[in-house]
């Protein structure tokens, strides 16, 4: 089913996973290499783990950490607080981009054109591990297919938080009303051309 003919209130549970989580086939099976490990903007440090553990294992090169101060928001942007801990764990300086400029998960993807393309070139780019939150996942992936250019291929590397995973999300209230706004916000950012539509088989 097209994303854009999605009615939230009238999917079950295991359609909504598949919506907002991904099914089993689409999360990385651990096989996959890229060229660059493209991390989302956040505080939530068990992001930075999973890109570190890609990056130990050999998956990719490089990490980008993408995420600017949030308005105003922070003290520090996102992507520098996270570079500074990939660093303390043990990630080359010189391994990592930083995109400092982006207030939300749109302009992650839209401000990371600019970094990627000066530290490497756009046109050297094949395939992308991404990694955010579980629940975070789809909309990331239809954000980075809407503007990312259009021979990438992405693999999804969702973090290893506790809660709010795909196999657990309905167990707690808080990572409900979570998954249910990224519900929302896919279904209406393609109806609102906010990114691209996509068949989703639920």
């Amino acid at each position: 089913m097209l994303i854009s003919q999605m009615n939230p209130e009238a999917l079950s549970r295991e359609q909504i996973t598949k919506v907002v989580f991904g099914a089993e086939s689409e999360v990385d099976d651990g096989t996959q290499l890229a060229d660059i490990i493209f991390v989302f903007g956040g505080k939530n440090l068990d992001r930075v783990w999973k890109a570190v553990e890609l990056y130990n294992d050999g998956r990719a090169p490089y990490i980008l950490f993408a995420g600017g101060d949030r308005f105003g928001e922070w003290d520090q942007p996102e992507a520098t607080m996270m570079r500074d801990e990939a660093v303390k764990m043990g990630v080359p300086p010189e391994s990592i981009f930083i995109e400092t400029m982006s207030n939300h998960t749109k302009e992650n993807v839209i401000a990371s054109l600019i970094v990627l393309d000066r530290a490497l070139g756009l046109q050297q780019i094949q395939r992308v591990l991404f990694v955010s939150a579980p629940s975070h996942m789809r909309r990331c992936q239809l954000l980075l297919k809407t503007f990312m250019p259009p021979w990438y291929e992405f693999v999804w590397s969702p973090d290893h938080r506790a809660k709010g995973r795909r196999d657990n999300w309905w167990t707690e209230p808080v990572e409900v009303k979570r998954a249910m706004g990224e519900l929302n916000k896919v279904i209406s950012g393609v109806k609102g051309r906010y990114f691209m539509d996509a068949e989703i088989d639920i």
